[in-house]
């Protein structure tokens, strides 16, 4: 755990250093399986997050679509239209949906789950979009919140995070080279391209 300690770590001091919304709080481990809902899977990778850096009103400018993060107490609620679908309660899984997926973030209109796999050494992190099916961001969770703190360096450090784009609202070139030299080196080639097609695709 001692690669993703230091990613969670820095990732939070970077969110501090600067102040974007919400924060992150630690929960004791008997109030986190307490807070834990039953029909929730988990990994040793997702409890460490929750457990150590749990968000709490966190909601992250992109320059498009702003990122928010759930809580504990949200996961359910974020896997509805997902994992559990229908009009109302009681809803009915879904037939397409693992149930081994949980969502730890989404778009402020809930369009774009980002997702890990509990049942996978690591716990990698996939994205999606649309009806399409989630893709592959980061191999491991660790590998994920590295990437978001060097994604945070560029458009909150290099650029004024609403002026990524020209007058036609497409990403500036010079935008893309950076992000590409600061992220392509912790995900690989592949896998930053997944992850920029989710962001900026």
């Amino acid at each position: 755990m001692k690669t993703l300690e230091q990613a969670l770590s820095t990732f939070v001091e970077t969110h501090r250093t600067f102040e974007l919304q919400g924060h992150f709080t630690p929960i004791q481990p008997d109030t986190l399986q307490q807070q834990w809902p039953d029909n929730i899977p988990s990994s040793a990778e997702l409890d460490y997050y929750l457990s150590r850096y749990q968000p709490n009103d966190i909601l992250i400018e992109t320059g498009f679509a702003p990122i928010i993060f759930w809580s504990i107490d949200q996961l359910q609620q974020a896997l509805i239209g997902y994992r559990w679908v229908g009009m109302s309660e009681p809803f009915e899984a879904s037939d397409t949906w693992p149930s081994h997926w949980v969502i730890i973030a989404d778009d402020l209109g809930k369009g774009k789950p980002i997702l890990v796999d509990t049942h996978q050494e690591g716990t990698p992190v996939y994205a999606g979009y649309d009806a399409g099916n989630p893709f592959l961001i980061a191999s491991n969770l660790a590998d994920f919140f590295t990437a978001m703190t060097a994604w945070i360096e560029v458009v909150y450090g290099s650029f004024d995070v609403f002026e990524i784009t020209d007058d036609d609202s497409v990403v500036l070139p010079e935008f893309d080279a950076q992000l590409k030299v600061a992220l392509e080196p912790i995900l690989g080639v592949e896998l930053f391209a997944h992850f920029y097609d989710y962001f900026y695709g």
